[in-house]
């Protein structure tokens, strides 16, 4: 893949993740609890998820679950900041989400995932300069798989507490996981780029 490619592609991912962050993650949906706990027993007896489906792909279910009020729920944004607001409809969802994230019971805030947005813009800032720094390209794609990998995990880890809290995941949670990995996965072709630029100035200097 060219340059120009690659940037656009990256491009393309800083975007998705961006309005991914503020679209719906998730939502409380009571209806399905009987679906759940049937959910629940089924994945008990199959010995739950492989690892593909855990911290890769979906679930067979879960996009039809994304898919089913794309518009209800609530986002990154609002989890990081909706406890701070004060309104005891902003406590319910930073406290059901924190279930699936955090899984303790003196939660705290999930500021942290503020550094989803901070990523990205360094990331697209990266991608916008001639030549990126290395560093930057690094540190990009370090904190995204970091953070992807962390989401991931701790989702997968409180899959069935998920589960009775009637808390289903929406398409801001696929768009801004994918994004992350794809800008993420750019940056490190970009770096690999820069690493081999490297060592061929060294051949040629020493040739």
């Amino acid at each position: 893949m060219g340059s120009f490619a690659l940037h656009q592609t990256g491009k393309f991912f800083a975007i998705l993740t961006l309005v991914s962050f503020f679209l719906p993650w998730m939502r409380i949906q009571p209806s399905a609890l009987r679906k759940n706990t049937m959910e629940i027993v089924r994945d008990a007896k199959s010995g739950g998820a492989g690892f593909f489906s855990s911290l890769i792909g979906m679930r067979k279910w879960e996009l039809s679950e994304m898919w089913a009020d794309p518009a209800d729920g609530f986002s990154g944004f609002q989890l990081a900041f909706g406890a701070a607001s004060g309104t005891q409809r902003a406590k319910v969802q930073s406290e059901l989400a924190s279930v699936a994230l955090e899984k303790r019971e003196n939660r705290p805030l999930l500021g942290w995932l503020l550094l989803i947005p901070l990523l990205t813009g360094l990331g697209w800032v990266a991608l916008n300069l001639p030549s990126a720094p290395a560093i930057i390209m690094a540190l990009t794609s370090a904190g995204l798989l970091g953070l992807y990998g962390i989401l991931r995990w701790k989702m997968a880890q409180a899959y069935s507490d998920r589960l009775i809290a009637q808390l289903q995941l929406g398409v801001g949670w696929w768009g801004t996981l994918y994004g992350m990995l794809g800008l993420a996965v750019v940056c490190l072709i970009f770096l690999a780029k820069v690493r081999a630029g490297w060592s061929n100035s060294r051949v040629t200097m020493f040739s």
